[in-house]
């Protein structure tokens, strides 16, 4: 029975970014459907990012003061509905709008889950959880625009009725797993909720945790974002196939070192783990910085995408740790940060690119992961404290 408590916590993980990505595949058809350009199209994972991010702030707190399986019960309905929303659109402004509702929507579901699988896993056993959980989101993210591009034959409104469907299924298998388990409540007041978030914010371990979360992903992301039109410019000059394929070695390596950067969490420590995850990230920049050949990017695309799956397990791990009292306060303080950075790294490395090239943003990334490995063994200390 924990086996299935935890399978659906992680199904929950899975499905945000599925459809978050999904978009990907689905450029050129909306571009024809809409008769929009493709940067307008694109904003359509703004529309979903950003909300979440800002909602995923609130989120985890509210599950500390009311209830944990309503928050995330809520957050699926909300998520079904903008998914429903998408399929019916009929101008791209109304599908932008369902995009902010599904962020919305999945915003209330994201960092609960990460606290309820704190409030389930005995210590021991933590990092290994938080592994596979950071395995399912990166298996959403990969696959998202894979299954897109298969059921938009049908139809691109397809894409969007099979990911209600999907939400409305897992949101039932949810609710069976955890119909008997009672979460510690807060008071229910509404002044509990602005109390916890300013105790949260103000609470220097807490802080300095988020900071490594919105650093990590801003160096990746950055990374990741530019690397596609990288690929496509001479001397490489890859189709979009081939740019899609190198791209997707990232998340592949992610899914399958997520679970050991959970063991490693487990064995030799919340610290050392991204430490050594970081030292992975520069190793892949500055292999970056030196690859003339596809085969030499995608071996680095693998280093890169096995560093990041090594940070995240233990960073979440800390993120339920560092104030148990406080878990889905902490929560959604780091997850809401950490996905902040996602939003804001093509606006943050734009100019860079554009100025000097892919190479000021493998330095960027790795002047980020020096950093970020410093807060963290900042985040140490104030955890003692």
């Amino acid at each position: 029975m924990a086996d299935l408590k935890k399978l659906a916590v992680y199904l929950g993980a899975f499905i945000g970014p599925v459809s978050g990505n999904a978009v990907l595949a689905l450029v050129p058809t909306l571009k024809n459907e809409f008769n929009a350009s493709a940067p307008s199209v694109l904003l359509s994972i703004s529309f979903f990012m950003i909300p979440f991010a800002f909602f995923t702030l609130l989120s985890g707190t509210i599950s500390d003061v009311y209830d944990r399986k309503k928050t995330v019960i809520t957050g699926f309905s909300f998520y079904t509905i903008g998914s429903v929303m998408c399929a019916l659109s009929p101008n791209l402004a109304f599908f932008l709008l369902s995009r902010t509702v599904q962020g919305f929507g999945y915003g209330f579901v994201n960092p609960v889950l990460v606290a309820i699988l704190g409030d389930i896993v005995p210590y021991e056993e933590r990092g290994k959880a938080m592994g596979y959980l950071g395995a399912a989101t990166t298996a959403g993210i990969a696959l998202g625009p894979f299954i897109a591009g298969f059921i938009v034959l049908i139809s691109w409104r397809a894409v969007f009725i099979f990911i209600a469907i999907l939400v409305i299924c897992v949101a039932i298998f949810f609710d069976r797993q955890f119909r008997n388990i009672i979460f510690t409540k807060g008071s229910r007041a509404p002044r509990e909720i602005l109390r916890n978030l300013r105790k949260g914010i103000s609470d220097k371990g807490v802080f300095i945790l988020s900071i490594a979360g919105f650093l990590t992903f801003l160096g990746y992301i950055s990374t990741i974002s530019f690397m596609s039109d990288h690929l496509s410019l001479p001397p490489l000059g890859l189709s979009e196939s081939e740019i899609g394929t190198v791209m997707a070695t990232t998340g592949i390596a992610g899914i399958l070192a997520a679970p050991i950067g959970g063991r490693l969490t487990d064995k030799i420590g919340r610290f050392v783990t991204p430490t050594i995850g970081y030292i992975f990230v520069i190793l892949s920049m500055i292999l970056l910085s030196h690859a003339e050949s596809v085969y030499l990017i995608v071996a680095s695309l693998i280093v890169l995408g096995t560093g990041t799956a090594l940070v995240w397990a233990p960073l979440l791990t800390l993120s339920v740790e560092i104030r148990p009292a406080q878990r889905g306060t902490t929560s959604s303080l780091f997850n809401g940060a950490r996905f902040f950075g996602y939003s804001l790294a093509p606006l943050v490395a734009a100019p860079m690119y554009i100025a000097s090239g892919i190479e000021a943003i493998y330095v960027f990334t790795i002047i980020l992961a020096v950093f970020a490995t410093m807060a963290v063994w900042l985040v140490r200390l104030f955890a003692k404290s």
